[in-house]
């Protein structure tokens, strides 16, 4: 577990897999004011992860940024039953087996408001993406919305950033960037964004981005803010 702010933010990263191909998946940890635990995105939960929680404190929350970080939500559900479980648009009427406490949108729920900054990433047809910033650590927290696969040397990781666009600098993958058919949703969520107070960049696949990272961002989606 690595700390990224200190007594506020870790992460812990993972192996993963998609399609037989390594893009690892990294879980987020934010110490809420009330010094109870928000959990991004989490990823395997090993006995040696909640042992390394427990001495954080107590797990409140536990949000998914989108439907393709759902993989591991059983075990969570069943390990912490009184924490408040949160679905992004469309993981509710995928993940059917799961009881979820609330749904997330553009709205911050009140377990976290006046603490964390949250939108909907819009505009795709096939899935849409809450993205957190927290201003105290001046932090932007991203599921897939960007991915930088640059520190891996497996040959097939190697291909799979070099095609969708995320090798040599941080990108929105290009599978998921072709599913933007609204671009002015899109657009509007992107510049949302770009007025929060944030510097660094957590990603959940890749290289995070500890300094420079709302010019790193606006970059990345150049191709949108421009109307391309």
């Amino acid at each position: 577990m690595i700390e990224w702010t200190k007594d506020r933010i870790w992460y812990i990263d993972m192996p993963l897999k998609v399609n037989g191909i390594p893009v690892g998946s990294r879980m987020t940890v934010i110490r809420l004011d009330n010094d109870k635990l928000l959990i991004h995105s989490p990823i395997q939960l090993t006995t040696h992860l909640q042992l390394e929680l427990t001495k954080l404190g107590q797990i409140q929350t536990i949000v998914t940024p989108n439907m393709n970080h759902h993989l591991f939500l059983s075990e969570w559900w069943l390990a912490y039953p009184e924490a408040y479980f949160f679905a992004p648009p469309g993981l509710q009427q995928k993940r059917t087996d799961l009881v979820f406490d609330d749904a997330l949108g553009a709205k911050t729920p009140e377990l976290w408001r006046n603490q964390l900054l949250q939108t909907i990433v819009r505009g795709s047809d096939t899935m849409e993406e809450i993205v957190f910033c927290d201003p105290q650590s001046k932090t932007l927290i991203v599921g897939d919305t960007l991915a930088w696969l640059r520190n891996s040397y497996n040959p097939l990781t190697l291909a799979l950033a070099l095609i969708n666009g995320c090798y040599h600098r941080p990108a929105m993958p290009l599978y998921w960037r072709l599913s933007f058919k609204d671009k002015t949703r899109l657009r509007q969520s992107i510049q949302e964004i770009l007025t929060w107070p944030f510097d660094r960049i957590i990603l959940s696949h890749g290289l995070v981005i500890p300094e420079n990272g709302k010019k790193i961002f606006s970059d990345a989606f150049h191709w949108v803010l421009q109307g391309k």
